[in-house]
């Protein structure tokens, strides 16, 4: 799965922020195959392996799980966070999607944003609103009504675009079915073969190395030090501080790392929710940044769990003693590097950081309960 990480990041936070909050709150431990073919009338979180909608959605759907299917109607947004998606019923309003693959042959009312490495809009889909992508690859067969942006490494267009596209990726394919209503503006190391007649304004096409300027971007080392810097900094004051308790969320990752992953997208969903709807209450302005703030925080700081977890692996794999400084110090110095990779390393962190507030869900679970 390839992304880019720019727009991986754009897609999630606006995925966050613009969610609004359900009054419907439902956890299914991964797992457990979740079928709903019933009419609901209100908004769901639902969290497991496999998750079947057949039936009506009277509200938002809010989803994560291995493998997520819609074959029905959701009258509201959808948000997914899974390793497969298929949309193959009717979404009334926006759909934000964070996966391996989005499959969409069905009908969106308005906008798709989608940070996936694989995406392809079927023949008779219809998108009623924009199309923001960051993908592998992106096939693009479908009908959208607005405009469409995207960065990718091949992308296909092959239907109908009822505004402009704006496109970055390695390889462009413009199909004879193909239809661009407005102006086409891409950047690529090559010009693509375009069918006359395909593009209805201008077209403006400028030559670029996506990888290479990705990669610049990215590299950057004053940065890579300073973020590295900083979490260690965070990671050796919470062994210092809890050491039984932060040594026991690393050791919950491998456990539950699919549990974690679900519940750490609810967790961070439900988090930014409740902050937004406290920030547009007068009186609870203050709690709702105090909150936000709390958010980005964890958010950024959960790595270190992950860190200690991948550095304690490697020692072992080396078959070396070693002490958890020693397995923090070294832990996020490889994970800070592989979370550093173009295209990859976007994902790579998200899951990381969900996965990781999952864990801290779980082994605070154990210590209350214990």
């Amino acid at each position: 799965m390839k992304l880019n990480l720019s727009v991986l990041t754009m897609v999630f936070v606006l995925l966050l922020i613009s969610s609004s909050p359900a009054s419907a709150f439902k956890i299914i431990e991964a797992g457990d195959t979740v079928t709903m073919d019933e009419v609901i009338d209100d908004d769901i979180y639902v969290a497991g392996d496999n998750i079947i909608i057949r039936g009506t959605v009277l509200g938002d759907v809010f989803a994560a799980g291995v493998f997520v299917e819609i074959t029905g109607n959701v009258t509201g947004d959808v948000m997914v966070g899974a390793g497969d998606v298929i949309i193959n019923g009717n979404v009334g309003d926006d759909v934000r999607v964070g996966a391996g693959t989005l499959t969409v042959n069905g009908m969106i009312g308005d906008d798709l944003l989608a940070g996936t490495g694989d995406l392809v809009v079927s023949d008779g889909a219809s998108i009623g609103g924009d199309v923001v992508f960051g993908s592998g690859q992106a096939v693009l067969r479908g009908d959208v009504g607005g405009n469409v942006s995207g960065v990718g490494e091949d992308v296909t267009v092959a239907g109908y675009v009822g505004g402009d596209a704006d496109l970055r990726m390695d390889k462009l394919n413009v199909l004879p079915s193909a239809h661009i209503n407005g102006n086409l503006k891409y950047s690529s190391p090559n010009e693509a073969a375009i069918p006359p007649g395909i593009v209805m304004g201008d077209t403006d096409f400028t030559r670029g190395d996506m990888r290479k300027e990705d990669h610049n971007k990215k590299s950057s080392f004053a940065w890579w030090f300073i973020s590295y810097l900083s979490l260690l900094v965070i990671g050796l004051i919470s062994l210092g501080l809890f050491p039984d308790r932060t040594i026991a969320i690393s050791q919950t990752i491998p456990v539950v790392p699919l549990r974690g992953l679900a519940v750490g997208l609810l967790i961070a969903v439900g988090a930014f929710a409740g902050s937004i709807v406290l920030l547009v209450t007068v009186i609870g302005i203050p709690t709702g940044i105090l909150l936000l703030f709390t958010i980005m925080f964890v958010l950024y700081a959960a790595r270190i769990y992950f860190g200690l977890w991948v550095g304690k692996l490697t020692f072992s794999r080396l078959g070396m003693d070693s002490k958890p400084w020693m397995e923090m110090t070294l832990g996020l110095l490889l994970l800070l590097i592989l979370t550093s990779l173009p295209l990859i390393g976007g994902l790579l962190q998200l899951v990381v950081t969900l996965i990781a507030i999952g864990s801290i869900y779980y082994t605070h679970k154990g210590f209350t309960q214990g």
